[in-house]
């Protein structure tokens, strides 16, 4: 019988002393749901029966943190059981410096705003490509950015009061982050393999609340994503396969957002559509 795994990550805010507003100041990028958001989806990962890792939340889920929870259930799983990896907090974009090493085009890496650092979609990766052959990971990622890295449905008068804060690292926080931070980030970069892809074994389905350049929005109980995820799990059809459940998902947030969930799978032998 298949074994399932699940790690919850959601950060209501990030460190001051790592994040800078273009001015120098501080910056705490306060959230509201994104703790909510790992919960329920611990919750709801606990009802389909998988072991639960965590959750990570705010000040816990530094980079290492996540970084050596998910080696530690990489050593774990074996062929044909699943990884699920959920995320809810800020989403950024950093200058990629290894452009070869990425299938897409836009010179930028995408970012999960983790609470010491930035956590780079190369580095999720590398973390994948420890996972054995065959095994199964599921990501949804509630996050800016995130097309290529999850309550009831609002009603349209409500959405945007209800859904106001997009969850996108600023432009000037980010520039301003990374330029401070310039020899971090390169030096992240230049440690992790160009092979990235071509390593990895597993199969890699990321359901994302948006596309990489729109913005996810925090609510005040959860995310419009993971909200309208929740919601749609609650239909029977939305749970027979992860298309299914993109397509549920994205009926249930309100079109005036311009968040439009995403749905991808890396891998260079892909079986079966999977199912959660």
């Amino acid at each position: 019988m298949a074994r399932g795994i699940s790690l919850h990550v959601g950060l209501n805010e990030v460190d001051p002393n790592h994040y800078r507003d273009g001015n120098g100041n501080p910056w705490r990028g306060e959230l509201r749901a994104c703790e909510n958001d790992a919960r329920d989806m611990e919750r709801l990962a606990r009802e389909q029966g998988f072991e639960v890792r965590g959750p990570l939340l705010t000040a816990d889920a530094k980079a290492d943190d996540v970084i050596d929870e998910v080696k530690a259930i990489a050593k774990e799983l074996d062929s044909g059981d699943i990884f699920w990896l959920t995320y809810s907090g800020h989403g950024g974009q950093v200058s990629n410096s290894n452009p070869d090493d990425d299938p897409e085009t836009d010179a930028l890496d995408e970012t999960w705003c983790l609470f010491d650092r930035e956590l780079l979609d190369d580095e999720l990766f590398a973390l994948f490509s420890e996972f054995k052959p065959g095994v199964r990971i599921v990501v949804f990622s509630d996050s800016c950015h995130s097309g290529t890295v999850t309550r009831a449905r609002p009603r349209p008068s409500d959405a945007l009061d209800e859904f106001s804060v997009p969850k996108q690292l600023p432009i000037d926080v980010a520039e301003a982050t990374e330029e401070a931070n310039a020899d971090l980030y390169g030096s992240i970069q230049k440690a992790i393999p160009s092979k990235r892809l071509t390593s990895l074994g597993a199969t890699v389905v990321l359901l994302s609340g948006c596309q990489d350049s729109e913005f996810s929005r925090d609510g005040q109980k959860n995310g419009a994503f993971t909200g309208a995820l929740l919601q749609a799990w609650q239909e029977p059809a939305a749970r027979k396969s992860l298309p299914a459940l993109r397509e549920a998902t994205a009926a249930g947030i309100p079109q005036q957002f311009n968040q439009n969930p995403n749905y991808s799978i890396y891998s260079f032998d892909i079986g079966p559509a999977l199912t959660i």
